[in-house]
């Protein structure tokens, strides 16, 4: 099949299940900061993104969130969701601008056991997405804040194929839980020792193999490509 889809789930069906499930799925354009679900209620809709990418916020009763999750070409937001899974202290919102494609989960997940193709990319991104969650919660754990935003930076380079990331300190802040000034001293340290630019809401990784010193050792596990899922 032409023109198939840049989210690599759906771009490695087989054309047949793809031409299946394409009638499902509405092109939409996805703004930053915007909300696409909320913690207490069912997610109405999945999403498949192209050139966007969305997070798992846990939401916290003072109204403080942090990100557990992060998806982009090579996921869907939320997996659990086609598995009538509802986690309701978490929600989704779309932390970089960009394109999906969006569709009911309701009828998306009629379709799971239609074709042996897309059970099996759902079932090895679902495994990966454990094993992307788990990590992360274990980082926040273990490793310091610098750390985090180092690793946290490099995810969305990843995920956007490049070094530009249009995105403000504030919004880094609710994504890693941290207070915006403490943000800003990471930033100016950052930019100090050359691995990164920043002003007036984008962000550029000038020096990518200094940042990745930075990181700790969490990202070659949340590498994408890295995460191992069972044989």
């Amino acid at each position: 099949m032409n023109n198939r889809p840049l989210n690599k789930i759906l771009s490695e069906l087989p054309d047949s299940e793809l031409a299946r499930v394409m009638p499902l799925l509405k092109p939409v354009n996805l703004a930053a900061g915007e909300r696409l679900s909320e913690g207490d209620a069912k997610n109405r809709f999945i999403y498949f993104p192209e050139t966007s990418v969305i997070s798992v916020l846990a939401d916290m009763s003072d109204g403080k969130t942090a990100e557990v999750g992060m998806i982009g070409f090579e996921g869907i937001a939320e997996v659990t969701s086609l598995l009538d899974s509802r986690q309701p202290s978490q929600s989704l919102n779309v932390s970089i601008a960009g394109k999906a494609l969006r569709a009911s989960t309701e009828d998306f997940a009629r379709q799971i056991f239609d074709g042996d193709g897309l059970q099996q990319r759902l079932l090895e991104y679902a495994a990966s997405y454990v094993a992307h969650v788990s990590q992360r919660s274990a980082c926040a754990v273990l490793h310091r804040l610098k750390q985090r935003f180092a690793i946290w930076l490099l995810l969305l380079a990843d995920r956007l194929k490049g070094d530009v990331i249009d995105i403000t300190q504030e919004q880094i802040g609710e994504h890693l839980g941290a207070r915006r000034a403490g943000i800003t001293v990471l930033v100016a340290e950052l930019q100090a020792v050359g691995a990164i630019a920043h002003s007036r809401g984008r962000l550029r990784i000038v020096d990518r193999s200094k940042l990745e010193s930075i990181a700790c050792e969490c990202y070659s596990a949340l590498a994408l490509g890295q995460q191992q899922t069972p044989n």
